[in-house]
């Protein structure tokens, strides 16, 4: 088995719902399941950010899920797309979707389930202007990479960052590796401005408007550093197993 780590970067304007990733440093996502054919392609992912920001991609979702002019990453036009919210609060969706594209060159997806034989592994991350796919196969890729290659739409480049053993693919159960520069400045702004002594010397919309960024931001920027921390206690010094894809979402879960 070999893994192999496709990303996509998207121009602004190429997609509506990758514009949100790239308009919003805050918003992230990661597949949980991703399943292909031939013909369609299944999967159930994870999407964190603020509030707003959240609020503003259900809306592109579902413009997106109208829109009749829909394409997939390699001009296929989109036959049939589904969704549903599986979970929903404040700052993260469980979203579980349904695309069928027609018998053009396909997205990543299914052209590797066409290519390399359907059963192949997949997850993917969605970050700023990227796209990234992670695929486990024992099958050659070659064929599988000139299509895609060939036929990605205007707007969209590729890059393959890995082709090696499969660890890499299994040991990332954690929703981001470090924190962001968005988080880190919130974090710092928040030790600097005595948020976390006893008795706390500044609120959330007080540092926020010392650091010019509307108060549910920086809030969110803050939980999402907590709990990233909270993560790095939990594997460097408890019986906590991280490599079983723990979500931040379950860390206040953790005794």
């Amino acid at each position: 088995m070999r893994e192999v780590v496709f990303t996509i970067e998207y121009e602004r304007g190429a997609d509506p719902l990758m514009d949100a990733f790239i308009e919003s440093s805050d918003l992230y996502a990661r597949s949980m399941q991703v399943q292909a054919t031939s013909e369609a392609m299944w999967g159930i992912e994870k999407v964190v950010g603020p509030p707003s920001v959240l609020d503003e991609y259900d809306n592109r979702l579902k413009q997106a899920a109208g829109d009749s002019r829909l394409v997939g990453m390699c001009s296929a036009p989109i036959t049939e797309y589904q969704y549903e919210i599986l979970s929903s609060n404040p700052e993260s969706r469980k979203i579980y979707s349904l695309q069928r594209e027609n018998d053009e060159p396909r997205s990543i997806p299914i052209a590797a389930a066409n290519h390399l034989g359907e059963g192949v592994i997949m997850r993917s991350e969605r970050h700023g202007d990227q796209f990234r796919w992670h695929l486990l196969t024992d099958g050659s890729l070659g064929a599988f990479h000139d299509d895609i290659r060939a036929n990605l739409r205007d707007g969209l480049s590729l890059t393959v960052e890995r082709l090696g053993e499969p660890p890499c693919l299994l040991e990332d159960g954690r929703t981001q590796h470090d924190l962001t520069p968005e988080q880190k400045t919130a974090l710092e702004a928040a030790l600097t401005h005595g948020y976390y002594e006893e008795p706390r010397e500044a609120s959330v919309s007080e540092i926020a408007e010392e650091i010019g960024v509307p108060s549910s931001t920086l809030q969110y920027r803050l939980n999402r550093a907590e709990a990233w921390l909270a993560e790095q206690f939990a594997a460097d010094s408890m019986t906590v197993n991280i490599d079983t894809a723990l979500d931040l979402g379950d860390i206040e879960f953790i005794q």
